[in-house]
């Protein structure tokens, strides 16, 4: 199978900005609705940041309208869009990437990864446009605390 050019550069992003936050083989503390605090990201170039609780994952140990497997990234911001999530499963080493866009009724930015059952390492990072319109660069900040639960059992 070959891989496009794009491809390489989320698996070479994905790497660099888990890797460089030097976190790989951490072990995950917390189940979910984890912050992006080890470190968090850093916010360059806008005076409104990325609004009031910064970046977050949730996952079906948080709400029943996430599927287990899954983990839905999202800002508090209100509106925008543009950053990047690249995580990896340690569990199966399951890689990718989403990029947050507007979804909901309240237009927060989210994502959904279908990331397997697991410890997951996420790095947010890119260019990203605020509520206030203002845009943004956010160097990577890491999530290393997310636990994804499976199916329950039958």
């Amino acid at each position: 199978m070959a891989f496009s050019l794009s491809q390489y550069a989320r698996l070479g992003i994905t790497t660099l900005a888990v890797g460089a936050a030097g976190v790989v083989g951490a072990q995950a503390t917390a189940s979910a609705d984890t912050v992006f605090d080890n470190p968090p990201p850093t916010v360059l170039l806008c005076q409104s940041g990325l609004g009031g609780s910064g970046i977050e994952a949730e996952t079906h140990a948080d709400s029943t309208d996430i599927a287990p497997g899954d983990v839905m990234f999202e800002i508090d911001d209100g509106a925008g869009s543009g950053v990047q999530v690249a995580w990896v499963n340690t569990d199966s080493w399951r890689t990718g990437a989403v990029t947050l866009t507007p979804q909901g009724d309240d237009g927060e930015p989210q994502g959904t990864a279908t990331t397997g059952e697991g410890t997951v390492l996420a790095a947010a990072f890119g260019m990203h446009t605020n509520a206030a319109g203002e845009g943004c660069l956010v160097l990577p900040g890491v999530n290393d605390g997310i636990t994804v639960p499976g199916a329950p059992a039958a």
